[in-house]
């Protein structure tokens, strides 16, 4: 009995490890242009309640930053190849961008815990999910959302942040799978053509 209940637990075992998935952005950059848009408190992705609330101090006529759009809206930009590197399917995945680090002008900035509270660079405001949320085995996830601490930028002073993403996702057991991955953001306000510049870099414990 003990043998059997031991090979049924290395079968488990096995089944499980053939059914995991491992996501991983690929590394290297690219620019995007975006767009300066008069929504306010608002934000991409998030309640419209919830942004009113939790963005009080910012003005009602402050602009957003936002990938460019085409007519009517349309997405017509995205950023980001989140690749499913394992031999299971990943789902419900989502990414958390934790910034660690800010340049404001020539000002460098550690970004500690105090201001991680900030709703901002709060990790629930920042949280996006990928498009699609489930990523088949060799299949690739992007996203159009911008993070948080980008979008209301409203005073347009983020010169470039750097800090780790938290890819996260489920298998078909329900078991969850957490990736850390390093990004750093450049941005370009005062350009002619205004852009983001977006850098996926090392995996991260």
């Amino acid at each position: 009995m003990w043998l059997s209940v031991r090979a049924l637990r290395e079968v488990q075992k096995d089944r499980k490890v053939r059914q995991m998935p491992h996501l991983a952005f690929d590394v290297g950059g690219g620019s995007y242009p975006i767009e300066f848009v008069k929504v306010g408190r608002a934000v991409l992705g998030i309640d419209r309640e919830c942004a009113e609330e939790v963005f009080s101090d910012i003005p009602e006529d402050a602009e957003s930053i936002d990938l460019k759009s085409g007519p009517g809206g349309k997405i017509i930009f995205e950023y980001g190849k989140l690749r499913n590197y394992g031999l299971g399917t990943a789902l419900s995945t989502e990414v958390t961008w934790v910034p660690q680090k800010i340049q404001i002008g020539s000002e460098i900035f550690m970004i500690e815990k105090d201001k991680l509270l900030e709703p901002r660079y709060r990790k629930e405001l920042n949280c996006i999910p990928s498009s699609p949320s489930h990523i088949l085995p060799g299949e690739v996830a992007t996203f159009v959302r911008l993070p948080t601490f980008i979008q209301k930028d409203y005073e347009k002073k983020i010169k470039e942040i750097e800090g780790i993403l938290s890819i996260k996702c489920e298998d078909i057991f329900g078991d969850k799978h957490i990736t850390n991955q390093e990004f750093i953001i450049f941005t370009d306000y005062l350009s002619d053509k205004p852009n983001i510049h977006i850098t996926f870099g090392d995996l991260v414990k």
